[in-house]
């Protein structure tokens, strides 16, 4: 029997559902993920998230939860699996979350797996996980 943690790295389109789910009733991808395992992000991820905050009241709601995700930084060596990465995905962003991935070994957890197909990482879509 394996003690082994489930791990994923989650996509912002995961974050923003959380941000704009209806809590009513049930529970968002996000809250359903962390009773699964443990959720890692990247810097780049929550720059993205905070950079579209148009208030201190936005940046706020976005740093709670944020701060249930470990965030992962960026290292200098990443830049050089790059090129890996830049004709699977559209931008340099996209690129460096996949190396995120790749390096540390983590499923990538997204609304949008066609984002990533061609990556050759393991994509979810949080259904696949939670059900």
């Amino acid at each position: 029997m394996s003690n082994k943690v489930n791990e994923y790295l989650i996509d912002s389109d995961v974050i923003e559902e959380h941000l704009i789910h209806d809590s009513v009733g049930n529970d968002s991808y996000i809250e359903n993920l962390l009773q699964k395992g443990i959720c890692f992000s990247t810097v780049i991820n929550a720059s993205e998230l905070l950079y579209k905050a148009v208030s201190t009241v936005e940046q706020k709601i976005i740093l709670d939860v944020l701060s249930v995700l470990k965030i992962l930084g960026l290292h200098s060596r990443y830049s050089l699996l790059v090129p890996k990465y830049s004709f699977s995905v559209k931008n340099t962003a996209e690129a460096l979350f996949c190396v995120v991935a790749d390096y540390n070994k983590l499923p990538i957890v997204t609304l949008s797996k066609t984002k990533y197909r061609k990556s050759g990482l393991t994509i979810y879509h949080p259904k696949e996980i939670i059900s």
